[in-house]
């Protein structure tokens, strides 16, 4: 799942009425294979697209790709983006880091799955350049059912973390913390 926050704004995980976000929705869909969902959020444009591949003897394999773009001009704020990652308690879920500091991939089992693997990519810009810069935080920590993830990750904020791109001045962020639970 996701959630973000920009930052000076609220974390968001669900659209909720009266909540500030002023449109959400999905643009297309199968309900099986694909599908591209906008989310409008204070000049924010949230863009989440999947697609699944057939095989293998569990259904196949899934790809999502998270598009992130300010609407109209003026700097873009600072964006924290929360990748979740989750099981019902019935498997498990390893971190597989890059560099002792960045979340390459989640690696776990399932009992509807088997083994599995779930690679996160580095973000790149507009066009696919890339790789973009970013700063990277996680946080692996059990939670009592997935109506809690919120609070687990909004209690976990630290506006310690620093971004500083090549070039550009210094600027603190919200991250969680990376110390687990």
């Amino acid at each position: 799942g996701l959630m973000w926050l920009q930052h000076g704004g609220n974390l968001r995980h669900t659209s909720e009425q009266n909540d500030g976000v002023s449109r959400y929705g999905w643009l297309m869909h199968d309900g099986e294979n694909f599908g591209v969902q906008e989310i409008r959020d204070e000049g924010l444009l949230l863009r989440t697209e999947f697609v699944k591949q057939p095989g293998g003897d569990h259904g196949g394999d899934w790809s999502w790709r998270v598009t992130a773009k300010m609407e109209g001009k003026g700097p873009a704020p600072l964006l924290s983006l929360f990748f979740y990652v989750a099981t019902d308690g019935q498997g498990t879920l390893r971190p597989v880091l890059e560099n002792g500091t960045r979340l390459a991939a989640v690696a776990g089992t399932a009992e509807e799955l088997g083994d599995f693997t779930l690679t996160f990519l580095p973000p790149t810009g507009e066009g696919g350049e890339g790789p973009k810069y970013a700063s990277y935080n996680f946080l692996a920590a059990g939670v009592p059912g997935l109506h809690r993830l919120t609070d687990l990750v909004r209690h976990s904020l630290r506006e310690s973390s620093v971004f500083s791109p090549p070039g550009r001045p210094r600027r603190r962020f919200f991250g969680v913390s990376s110390t687990g639970g």
